[in-house]
C-alpha cells in the first residue's frame, strides 16, 4: 500500500473498514491553483486538515480515532482500487469531540460526544472535502496559502446544476429600510416562477434546487442545495463510500466541463448582479454586522464566528466613504468612546473580494482596537453598503438588479373576424348584450371568448358590479376573464400602456371576489333573469349546474385571472423587445419596458390571492 508516511501519525490507529463509511454529501469543492503542483497541494492541505481537527476550540476535548492516506495505486477493500475509481488521491479520519452542554452546571462532568468524519477526495487537480473543520477556518488556510486552491467561481456553481428552484437564501443589496427585509426565504414549487423585479436587490446565498442531471444514469440528483460563496455542494442523503465517491467523481467531471465551456445561463437571473470591477464601487456610507443564522450553514462548532460577531455587534464602526474610491476609514470603539481608525477596503482574492483591514493612524485604546480590527478579519461578517448601489457581504460584492425582466406570461391570439377595438355586442342593457354574445352578427370581443372557451362551463357576469366579464369553469379549474377593447384598429398601433391600465386595475379589485363560497352565493340568485351562459359551448338557460359545479371546487383546484386586451400587437412588441436587448430604445420599447412593469406588478398581486394572471395581445 503506497501510503505518504508523512501524514500518518505512529500514535494514532489506521482506519480500517472504508468499505462500511456511510458519509452524507456535505462536501466542499476547490481547484489546485494553476501553478501549483496537484499531488503536492493534496498534501499540504491534508496536513492541514490533520491540525485542524487536533484543535479543540471550545471542546473538552478532541481525539483521532483512526485516519488512512491512499494514492493512485492504492486499494480500497472491498471496493476497488483508486485507479479503478477515477480518484488520484484519498484522506479519511475519525476524531471524537467531546463537549460540556449548556445546560450542565460548572462542577456537573457531563458530555456531549460527537464522533466526526473526514473524507477527502483528489481527483486532478480538483478536491471533494467532507469535514467538520469550518469553513472560516479553510477559508484563512486557503489565503495564507493562495497558490494552492481557490474556491469555485460562484458562477459555476450558480448555473452548473440546473433545476426547478426549491427555496433560496436572500441578502439584500439595497439601502437598509424599514419597510424592506435585509434577508430573506423563499420556499415553493420553481422559486424561478416566484421570483420578479422586487427580487433585484436581493443576492443569492444559497440555493436548495431539485438537480435534474443530463446523463440518465448519473448518480447524483434530486433535491441539491449550492452554496456558492463557500464553493459548497449539500446533497441530503448519507451514502456508502462507493456512492459517495462516485458523486464526488461525477461532481468534479460536471464542474470541470463548465469551466471549460460557457455554462448554462443564470437560473435565479432576477436577482442583484455580481460586480467583477471594483472601479465601479464608491462611496460606503454604512456597515452592518452579518447574523450567523442568516445562512443555511450552521456556525463554525467552536465558537469562534459567534464570539467575533458578538464583539462586533457591541461595538460601533462610523463609516467615512470615499466618493471615489470603495475604500473607507471606520471610527470604532465600544460602549461609547472610540479607541481608534481602521482602513477598510475590498480587494480582489480569486473569484470573489476580502477585506484589507488595517490600522489609520496610533489608536487611543490599542488592546481594544486589536480585538475589533481582528473580529472584522478579512469581511465574513460585514455587509458594507455603497453610494453606488453596491453592497459588500459574503465575500461578494452585488449591484441591484435594474434590468427589468419581460413580463413572463404574454400571449398572443389571432383574433380573425372580430372586431379588436369592439369589448361586447353593440346593443344597449345588461340583459340585451348577454342574449346578443355569440350571435350569427356579433364581432365583438366577447364574441371571440364564446368561441375560444368552448369546454366546460362559460358565464358572462358583465354588468354592474360584475366579477369578471367572464367566469370559466373547467375541471375544476376557474378562469376569470376580463376583456377590454383596443384603442386602434391600426396593424401597425404603437405600445400603450393606457390601453391596459383600467382593465388591469379592476382585475386586480375584484380579486377577492373570486372566493368560491361568495361565488356560489352569487350565482345562486343571478343579478339578471338570463345570464348568458354556455356548457361545453352550448348555450344554457339556466346556472344551477355552474352553482353544482362552484360547490365541488376545492382548495386544491386552481383559480386564473386572464386579460384580453388586444392592442399590443407581436410584431411591434417583438421589435420593441429587440431594440431594447440591443441597447437601441425606441418609443416602442421605452413603452413595452412600462407596460411590463404594470403588469408584473399586477401579476404580483393575483399570485398573492389565487394561482397566476395571463395577458393575451393579438398576433
Amino acid at each position: 500500500m503506497d501510503i505518504d508516511k508523512s501524514l500518518m501519525d505512529s500514535e494514532v490507529p489506521r482506519l480500517d473498514g472504508l468499505a462500511e463509511l456511510t458519509p452524507t454529501f456535505s462536501v466542499s469543492v476547490l481547484l489546485c491553483h494553476p501553478d501549483a503542483n496537484p499531488k503536492g497541494a493534496f498534501h499540504s492541505l491534508v496536513k492541514f486538515i490533520r491540525t485542524a481537527l487536533d484543535w479543540r476550540g471550545r471542546a473538552e476535548s478532541v481525539r483521532c480515532l483512526g485516519e488512512v492516506v491512499l494514492a493512485e495505486s492504492d486499494r480500497i477493500e472491498g471496493i476497488g482500487s483508486l485507479l479503478e475509481l477515477g480518484i488520484d488521491g484519498l484522506y479519511a479520519s475519525a476524531r471524537e469531540r467531546r463537549t460540556m452542554p449548556s445546560w450542565s452546571g460548572e462542577h456537573q462532568q457531563v458530555f456531549d460526544v460527537a464522533n466526526q468524519l473526514t473524507v477527502v477526495v483528489r481527483r486532478g487537480p480538483f478536491v471533494v472535502i467532507h469535514t467538520p473543520v469550518s469553513d472560516e477556518a479553510l477559508r484563512k488556510w486557503l489565503q495564507r496559502f493562495n497558490k494552492l486552491y481557490r474556491y469555485l467561481p460562484s458562477a459555476i456553481l450558480r448555473r452548473t446544476f440546473q433545476g426547478d428552484g426549491k427555496t433560496v437564501w436572500l441578502r439584500g443589496v439595497h439601502r437598509r429600510r424599514a419597510t424592506k427585509a435585509d434577508s430573506k426565504t423563499l420556499g415553493g414549487l420553481r422559486i424561478q416562477e416566484v421570483l420578479d423585479d422586487e427580487d433585484s436587490s436581493f443576492a443569492l446565498s444559497a440555493a436548495a434546487i431539485d438537480y435534474v442531471p443530463m446523463d440518465e444514469s448519473a448518480v447524483v440528483r434530486g433535491r441539491l442545495t449550492v452554496t456558492p460563496a463557500k464553493s459548497r455542494l449539500y446533497w441530503k442523503f448519507r451514502l456508502d463510500l462507493p456512492t459517495f465517491l462516485a458523486a464526488a467523481t461525477e461532481t468534479v467531471a460536471l464542474i470541470e466541463k463548465s469551466l471549460a465551456v460557457e455554462p448554462p445561463e443564470e437560473q435565479f437571473w432576477q436577482l442583484a448582479v455580481p460586480e467583477t470591477d471594483l472601479a465601479n464601487v464608491y462611496g460606503a456610507y454604512d456597515v452592518t454586522i452579518a447574523e450567523p443564522d442568516e445562512l443555511p450553514d450552521p456556525a463554525d462548532p467552536d465558537g469562534d464566528l459567534t464570539e467575533r460577531a458578538e464583539l462586533l455587534r457591541n461595538s460601533f464602526l462610523e463609516v467615512h466613504g470615499d466618493p471615489k474610491s470603495p475604500a473607507f476609514t471606520a471610527i470604532v470603539g465600544c460602549e461609547g468612546a472610540g479607541v481608534g481608525s481602521l482602513s477598510i477596503k475590498p480587494v480582489a482574492r480569486g473569484d470573489g473580494f476580502e477585506l484589507e483591514v488595517r490600522f489609520a493612524g496610533t489608536p487611543s485604546n490599542d488592546a481594544m482596537a486589536r480585538r475589533i480590527r481582528d473580529a472584522i478579519g478579512d469581511g465574513e461578517l460585514l455587509r458594507i453598503y455603497y453610494e453606488s448601489g453596491h453592497t459588500f457581504d459574503e465575500y461578494q460584492v452585488n449591484l441591484q438588479n435594474q434590468t427589468a425582466p419581460p413580463f413572463a406570461n404574454l400571449e398572443f391570439a389571432d383574433f380573425g373576424a372580430h372586431r379588436v377595438n369592439q369589448e361586447k355586442p353593440p346593443v344597449r342593457g345588461d340583459q340585451a348584450i348577454h342574449d346578443a354574445i355569440g350571435l350569427v352578427n356579433d364581432y365583438s370581443l366577447f364574441a371571440w371568448v364564446k368561441t375560444t372557451y368552448t369546454t366546460g362551463w362559460l358565464v358572462c357576469d358583465d354588468g354592474a358590479g360584475e366579477v369578471a366579464d367572464f367566469l370559466h369553469l373547467v375541471d375544476g379549474t376557474l378562469t376569470a376573464i376580463h376583456v377590454k377593447g383596443a384603442q386602434s384598429t391600426s396593424s401597425t398601433r404603437s405600445v400603450a400602456v393606457t390601453a391596459y391600465q383600467e382593465v388591469v386595475a379592476q382585475a386586480v379589485k375584484n380579486l377577492r371576489l373570486l372566493d368560491n363560497p361568495a361565488l356560489v352565493e352569487r350565482f345562486t340568485t343571478p343579478r339578471i333573469a338570463r345570464p348568458a351562459a354556455w356548457l361545453d359551448g352550448t348555450r344554457q338557460t339556466d346556472l344551477s349546474g355552474f352553482v353544482t359545479a362552484l360547490g365541488a371546487r376545492t382548495t386544491l383546484n386552481k383559480t386564473k385571472v386572464v386579460i384580453v386586451q388586444p392592442h399590443l400587437l407581436r410584431p411591434v412588441h417583438d421589435a420593441a423587445r429587440k431594440a431594447a436587448e440591443q441597447g437601441k430604445p425606441t418609443r416602442d420599447s421605452r413603452s413595452l419596458a412600462l407596460l411590463d412593469g404594470l403588469l408584473r406588478s399586477a401579476r404580483r398581486t393575483v399570485i398573492s390571492y389565487w394561482d397566476d394572471l395571463t395577458v393575451i395581445g393579438s398576433e
